[in-house]
């Protein structure tokens, strides 16, 4: 999926200033979300891209006249997880297709639930296939050193998260501690401003606490953290005290170096960092003045990992503003591989929206 912040709340000392990220994308809004309707398709194009994978298909009417459809699907990560791959459909198959109609009649674009095959069999997309009380649950081995998979544990019941995610990205607070700049930003805010939609790569805070997982890869001299779905995104935690380069440039990802408190507690500094737009959350763009702080504590015998941090930037707030949140231990895992970002992909939904 978008992804793009698509922002749930998260737990802000700063009167809930910034909401939490759930997948950064457009909203699912003018998708009639509580209604599933069958479409017979065949298919005529197959785009495996990010954000998301689409598919373009010939649906005939009961009156026997062809149009040309377009499918949104999830991610190319949510569909792999799901049991898909590149191949599973094919240019020229007849498929059953589940999906949510777009609320004007006129738009032939509809997002995906999930394929029924000739055979019975279903793989779903965006839809969430029914819980099998006997399936198999993959082992989870704990961390004693704050390696393996991590997964953000948003707020709420996987129903209530799964519609923040569909409605997608919230607007910003209308109160907090913001300066003249960014109270403009707020009220100008526009969901379709989201620089996602322009295949911009993803900065601090929002990766912090964002949809898919986290591969926390542990070395003597730094800590790796590898981010499921979002190219450009893996970040290095310097453990040995080195400086930043005099050649360093400033990036969405900042320069990170971390250090353990008597307690195990890992404190993670960055700075560094470019201006980017919505850099400090929906909305509110940030400058090479961010700075964040992190303190990581692995709990309940490692399955889970608790973060809270402090952000600030003189730029756009007028003190600090600071979050927390709880992750839990998964399945050790390797990542699907993602292509970059499709600039076609990721503004499809805006040639139906207008």
């Amino acid at each position: 999926m978008r992804p793009f912040p698509t922002l749930a709340t998260m737990g802000l000392v700063a009167a809930l200033l910034l909401p939490t990220a759930v997948p950064a994308h457009h909203s699912r809004a003018p998708f009639r979300l509580d209604v599933k309707t069958e479409v017979k398709a065949r298919i005529t194009e197959v785009r495996w891209t990010n954000p998301h994978v689409f598919f373009t298909g010939m649906v005939t009417d009961a009156q026997g006249k062809s149009s040309e459809w377009v499918f949104e699907g999830h991610s190319i990560s949510g569909q792999t997880r799901a049991g898909w791959t590149r191949d599973t459909v094919k240019v020229g198959d007849e498929l059953l297709l589940v999906v949510n109609l777009h609320r004007n009649p006129e738009k032939r674009f509809a997002l995906l639930d999930h394929v029924v095959f000739a055979d019975g069999r279903r793989l779903y997309a965006v839809g969430v296939p029914p819980a099998d009380p006997n399936a198999p649950r993959p082992a989870v081995k704990p961390s004693t050193d704050f390696a393996g998979n991590w997964k953000y544990q948003f707020p709420g019941t996987p129903e209530q998260v799964r519609q923040r995610v569909l409605l997608g990205t919230a607007p910003p607070a209308k109160d907090g501690p913001y300066t003249a700049r960014a109270k403009a930003q707020v009220a100008a805010f526009k969901a379709d401003d989201n620089p996602t939609l322009r295949c911009i790569p993803s900065t601090l805070p929002y990766l912090l606490m964002a949809v898919y997982e986290y591969k926390w890869i542990r070395y003597s001299d730094r800590i790796v953290i590898e981010k499921e779905q979002f190219n450009e995104s893996t970040r290095v935690i310097y453990l040995d005290g080195r400086a930043r380069p005099k050649d360093f440039k400033p990036n969405p990802l900042g320069w990170s170096t971390g250090r353990f408190e008597s307690d195990g507690t890992l404190v993670v500094e960055t700075t560094g960092f470019n201006a980017a737009p919505w850099g400090n959350g929906a909305g509110i763009d940030s400058s090479g003045q961010k700075r964040i702080v992190e303190r990581y504590q692995l709990v309940d015998g490692g399955l889970k990992l608790k973060l809270s941090y402090s952000q600030e930037d003189p730029a756009y707030f007028t003190r600090p503003v600071t979050a927390e949140g709880m992750f839990n231990k998964a399945p050790d895992s390797e990542f699907a591989k993602n292509p970059p970002c499709d600039l076609k992909a990721a503004q499809q939904h805006l040639e139906f929206d207008r």
